[in-house]
């Protein structure tokens, strides 16, 4: 696979890490032209030429990966000049270190109607999404063409675990007879949101389950059941459209939230 083939992969997947560029190089220097995958361990693809100066830039794209921005640097490669690097070759390296974020992501607890619809309804808004199941039938690239990542074990607990839920995670719980298990382990994680398709007594029956289990009434508050807006949904497209427009609505508010907390650490 070529290296920009394997970006456009990790970028469709969702993925966070960052690919650094050779954009300028002058005098001799290891490689005039170079592309470099850096994951967010510093694991790379790919090379910039090797050496010093790739360690340098392996560093500056692993801090770029934190920081969430990209950036440019540059290396004098002459141990002898002002600011040089411990190199010989006597060139200068203008090296773009682009950063590749992990997108706001829906997790579909559940393969069956619903979660289907809810994937279309995803695609049409451009949402990256993927699906958790214990059903390999259900489970599959034909049904779910565009999820970012498919994760079905007959241990749902297990598939949701590999799905690596994080604040960015949006988890819709829509499984046949699994919610009580995959609500427990998605509170385990600081995720964005979650939300359990199901009927009043059905919800009281499992937060009391989950609270003698130890989950705190604190983590409870946080689930959103009955799920959706409430814009009077029948159908199971209905369904679909007012989960998706909860979601929304939640990211909104988050976002304004993050830049208020923002202003004022600033005043």
């Amino acid at each position: 696979m070529l290296l920009m083939e394997k970006v456009a992969l990790l970028n469709r997947q969702n993925e966070t890490f960052a690919l650094a560029m050779i954009i300028e190089s002058k005098g001799s220097t290891p490689q005039h032209v170079g592309k470099m995958i850096v994951y967010r361990d510093g694991t790379i693809e790919g090379t910039v030429g090797g050496g010093l100066a790739e360690y340098y830039i392996i560093e500056e794209s692993v801090k770029a990966i934190k920081d969430g921005k990209s950036k440019i640097v540059e290396y004098k490669l002459n141990r002898h000049a002002k600011d040089g690097i411990q190199m010989s070759c006597g060139g200068t390296l203008r090296v773009f270190i682009e950063v590749y974020k992990s997108r706001p992501e829906l997790v579909l607890c559940g393969a069956g109607h619903l979660g289907q619809a809810l994937a279309k309804l995803a695609d049409f808004l451009e949402i990256p999404y993927c699906i958790v199941d214990d059903r390999v039938g259900y489970c599959t690239q034909d049904r779910f063409p565009n999820a970012t990542n498919l994760y079905v074990n007959e241990d749902i607990e297990k598939a949701l675990l590999a799905a690596g839920l994080n604040e960015n995670s949006y988890v819709v719980i829509v499984t046949k007879d699994g919610d009580d298990i995959v609500l427990k382990t998605a509170l385990q994680f600081p995720i964005a949101y979650v939300g359990m398709v199901a009927s009043k007594r059905k919800v009281i029956t499992i937060f009391e389950k989950l609270k003698s289990e130890g989950v705190s009434q604190e983590r409870l508050e946080q689930v959103h059941s009955p799920i959706g807006l409430n814009i009077g949904s029948e159908t199971t497209q209905e369904i679909a459209v007012s989960i998706i427009g909860e979601i929304i609505k939640v990211s909104k508010e988050s976002k304004e939230s993050k830049l208020l907390k923002v202003k004022q650490l600033n005043r």
